[in-house]
């Protein structure tokens, strides 16, 4: 978890935001039509920083919005029957400074009205996402692999 972790109204009222605070600024507007404010965490392995996009759902497929430097770990479109489906999207292009694909978890997804309340998104001040990445981190995460093909070298 970096020193920063803005809530999404911080984000905005600071115009700048990391892949956490981009997650949960798109939660709040997804919120804002009709989608529930769900986070999936995607975890890397230790030479590789983490990934959380927003999910969504349309016609009981799921989709996600994503903020990242790169542009392969953006947006999904809502084709994807399971989170699993849709985390191995990411698998191809996750991959670390040596080209090493790194993905190797997906989580349960966070609903932040169910977990932190109405009030989720408006916390001031540079912490106010602080809970939140801290659940991100605590709730369950799925294995997308087995630890013997992860040694076989992916």
């Amino acid at each position: 978890v970096d020193d920063v972790c803005l809530s999404a109204l911080e984000c905005v009222r600071q115009n700048h935001g990391h892949c956490l605070e981009g997650a949960m600024l798109g939660a709040y507007i997804l919120g804002l039509h009709g989608y529930g404010a769900q986070l999936m965490d995607l975890r890397s392995c230790a030479s590789d920083d983490d990934h959380v996009v927003t999910l969504f759902q349309e016609n009981g497929r799921w989709g996600c919005l994503s903020v990242s430097n790169h542009s392969s770990l953006r947006y999904r479109n809502p084709v994807y029957r399971t989170l699993r489906e849709l985390s191995m999207s990411y698998f191809d292009d996750y991959m670390n400074g040596k080209g090493q694909r790194t993905l190797r978890s997906f989580s349960v997804p966070l609903d932040l009205v169910a977990d932190f309340g109405d009030n989720w998104w408006s916390p001031r001040g540079d912490n106010g996402g602080r809970e939140i990445a801290h659940r991100l981190d605590q709730i369950v995460h799925y294995r997308l692999f087995e630890t013997s093909s992860i040694k076989k070298g992916l």
